[in-house]
């Protein structure tokens, strides 16, 4: 009953393992027309996309900016402004008075002789108008135009400023060098832990095939009569003991690759 129990177990195991092998074998197969991700293409990709060199670029160029904005100060200032305005011409008319309407001539007596009650009544005179009324024209259309001219001559701060941001950009491009040295030293040395990691499953791989080779020896021995029982059990743990150190390679190769695809930027699914 033991035996049969070991037995399905085994066949199990390598059912286990024969899949993954099968799969790997197909992988490489299809993946020869695939073009190789080599360690030049990995820091070219790095110096693109790295958000840390991505942000000490960009704060060069702000140091950059920092310069012109303080170095501005100390330029000439030109400000011109304007004003333009148009009145409508009926809105524009005013009137002023110069003076009423008078009548001039003699004026009829109370009391009348007999000879003018006789004669023919003098008529009033036809009164004269003065001028009166008269319209201003004025201009509908103004315009004003200013030019101011400023310059420093001094503050104490703005030439201590200069100095300082030109301080700001070394340290700067400093701090850019840095970064650039230390991810191109770390894109090489995750490259080559990922290298190291898959070649470990691969004598991880070799080592549980070795084992459970040497477990089918010894139980073939142990039914011919010529071993104890004792070596097949010796030979069933070193096997269950490997298979952990397999299952590891594997997680560390993945997470090799994760953390490579992190320093170089990428979106990586493994």
């Amino acid at each position: 009953m033991q035996k049969l129990a070991l037995r399905i177990f085994l066949a199990m195991l390598m059912l286990g393992f024969g899949q993954p092998a099968r799969a790997g074998g197909e992988t490489s197969s299809s993946s020869r027309g695939v073009r190789k991700f080599t360690l030049d293409q990995a820091i070219q990709t790095a110096l693109q996309r790295n958000p840390t060199l991505l942000i000490a670029e960009r704060e060069i160029e702000r140091t950059k900016g920092v310069i012109i904005q303080v170095r501005a100060e100390a330029l000439p200032h030109i400000t011109v402004s304007g004003s333009y305005t148009w009145t409508d011409p009926n809105l524009a008319r005013s009137t002023s008075i110069f003076g009423t309407p008078t009548t001039t001539g003699t004026p009829a007596p109370l009391v009348a002789s007999q000879r003018s009650q006789a004669g023919n009544v003098q008529a009033l005179a036809t009164p004269t108008p003065t001028p009166g009324i008269s319209a201003a024209q004025q201009s509908d259309i103004s315009y004003n135009i200013r030019v101011t001219g400023t310059q420093l001559i001094f503050n104490g701060t703005t030439l201590p400023a200069i100095r300082g941001t030109f301080f700001q950009r070394d340290s700067a491009y400093f701090a850019f060098r840095n970064v650039l040295d230390q991810l191109i030293s770390t894109v090489k040395t995750q490259f080559y832990q990922v290298v190291v990691d898959k070649a470990l499953i691969g004598v991880q791989e070799e080592s549980v095939h070795l084992l459970e080779s040497q477990l089918k020896d010894q139980q073939n021995r142990f039914e011919a009569g010529t071993v104890p029982r004792f070596n097949v059990l010796q030979a069933q743990v070193a096997l269950y003991n490997q298979i952990p150190q397999l299952i590891a390679a594997k997680n560390n190769y993945r997470i090799a690759q994760l953390t490579l695809a992190k320093t170089l930027g990428l979106d990586f699914d493994p």
